[in-house]
């Protein structure tokens, strides 16, 4: 994304007060960084190595960093929130679950931390160093197509297309399909933007389609339906408010946005079968999954509908069968979140305010020894609602608090004319797949290869209210 690239005067001014060593070993922290947020290889290469060097760095820089950064409201938020979680798991750790070791409720605290931390010290990066952004967005794109190569079952894609393979990709099923939708947004907006610059050669469309193409495949192996809601949902939204705001400064993207829903709709239907897979049992889905909300719990045994006799089971076709099989994993699947649901907010409203610590939340679990239908779970497949449990009521709002003053600063950004149109819905079209997809799913800050993307992300946010600040110092300066 270039865009931070418009307001380079004041950001060349704060990179060029920086020594020509510290900026290249930036530079090279925030490219590890960037490789591995969309890949993990398990090979001892975290990608919160780079983060830590970077903080590292940033306090080997004076007081210029800590300066700027504690002009800005979305760090005060984001400093609120740390110090509510780690006196929270104090609390939670001495006196709501004191069975539990201290260390341990400090460590999952820690995770949530670590994101905010890293997300401030990321975005002063990025706001020193903006040329650096098309550089480490290729990166992130090279370390998704790497781990794509290295995990993708190649003797298997029969299985892969039929829906009966669920690849990992190195990180889990859901987060892959969250990585994959960003990636397939990213590629078409990349699409979009060089046609409506009137750079859009034969070569570089043909390569964003292909990007595109990967990324829409590896988002439909995933079979992760929280992610394809959230795609559905937010990339049409995204294309749609880019063509409006951008209508008047040049041409219309129409060739891009029809080759990838000529691909998305060729890809679906070579897909067909793994799609109807993960729909099976669609029409009885509302009543077990309601039944599953009322009941909190989940039994192991089939519905009505996939109980049958013996001699009948005998004269069953095998395709009867498998999609008999694949509808209960189905309903399963959604009884079980709704299960879940059912308990988290039972368990909230015991501990409404303080909750009961995010460590706790496995515990809870545990202790209502409900039928899950013989699944062990560690969370609530609802991000909101694990920090509702986990924080309470005052740490949700402390979160949300520091969302919305962290997305708070492009929109500023956008509205001041210092932020292009496209570089906006580039990085709304990102925030809204996330959002959406953490409702199906624990990805915001449980899982290190999940908090990376999302350090980046939030970090280019944070970001442009430092460039946009140091533009207006510059400015009442002048």
């Amino acid at each position: 994304m270039s865009g931070p690239a418009a307001a380079a005067p004041p950001s060349a001014q704060a990179a060029t007060s920086l020594p020509a060593w510290m900026r290249r070993t930036a530079i090279a922290a925030l490219a590890y960084t960037a490789f591995f947020a969309f890949a993990d290889f398990d090979l001892y290469l975290r990608p919160e190595l780079g983060a830590g060097l970077l903080l590292l760095l940033m306090c080997m820089a004076g007081a210029r960093p800590w300066r700027e950064l504690r002009r800005q409201p979305a760090v005060w938020a984001l400093a609120a929130l740390i110090v509510y979680a780690i006196a929270q798991s104090l609390y939670a750790g001495l006196r709501v679950m004191p069975a539990l070791p201290l260390s341990e409720h400090l460590t999952d605290t820690a995770k949530l931390v670590r994101l905010a931390v890293f997300t401030a010290v990321v975005g002063w990066w990025l706001s020193v160093l903006p040329r650096t952004l098309p550089m480490l967005l290729a990166l992130m794109g090279l370390g998704l197509a790497a781990s794509i190569l290295t995990y993708l079952p190649w003797t298997q894609l029969p299985a892969l297309w039929s829906g009966a393979l669920r690849p990992e990709f190195g990180v889990t099923e859901n987060l892959t399909g969250l990585l994959a939708a960003v990636g397939g947004w990213i590629a078409l907006w990349l699409a979009m933007t060089a046609w409506s610059a009137r750079q859009a050669g034969a070569l570089r469309l043909t390569l964003a389609a292909l990007a595109y193409a990967v990324c829409f495949c590896v988002l439909l192996f995933s079979q992760s339906r929280g992610a394809w809601l959230a795609f559905a949902l937010v990339v049409p939204a995204a294309v749609l408010a880019y063509a409006w705001n951008h209508r008047r400064a040049g041409p219309l993207p129409w060739l891009p946005v029809l080759a990838a829903a000529s691909l998305s709709v060729l890809l679906l239907w070579s897909a067909r079968d793994l799609v109807a897979s993960r729909f099976a049992g669609s029409q009885t889905l509302a009543a077990e999954a309601q039944q599953a909300a009322v009941q909190g719990s989940v039994a192991i045994a089939p519905s009505a509908p996939a109980a049958a006799s013996a001699g009948a089971e005998a004269t069953t076709a095998p395709s009867d069968a498998a999609q008999a099989q694949q509808t209960q994993v189905n309903n399963k699947a959604v009884g079980v979140r709704m299960a879940l649901y059912r308990l988290g907010v039972e368990q909230w409203l015991q501990r409404p305010l303080l909750g009961w610590g995010l460590r706790s939340t496995p515990e809870l679990i545990a202790q209502s020894r409900r039928d899950m239908a013989g699944q062990h779970h560690v969370h609530l497949h609802n991000t909101y609602l694990d920090a509702l449990v986990g924080l309470g009521a005052v740490g949700v709002a402390l979160l949300a608090l520091a969302l919305l003053a962290l997305l708070r600063e492009p929109w500023r950004a956008w509205r001041q004319g210092r932020m292009p149109v496209p570089a906006f819905w580039a990085l709304a079209g990102c925030v809204g797949l996330v959002l959406i997809t953490n409702n199906f799913d624990s990805l915001l800050w449980r899982f290190e290869y999940g908090r990376a993307p999302l350090e980046f992300l939030f970090g280019l946010c944070l970001a442009y209210g430092l460039i946009r600040r140091r533009a207006a110092v510059g400015r009442d300066g002048a």
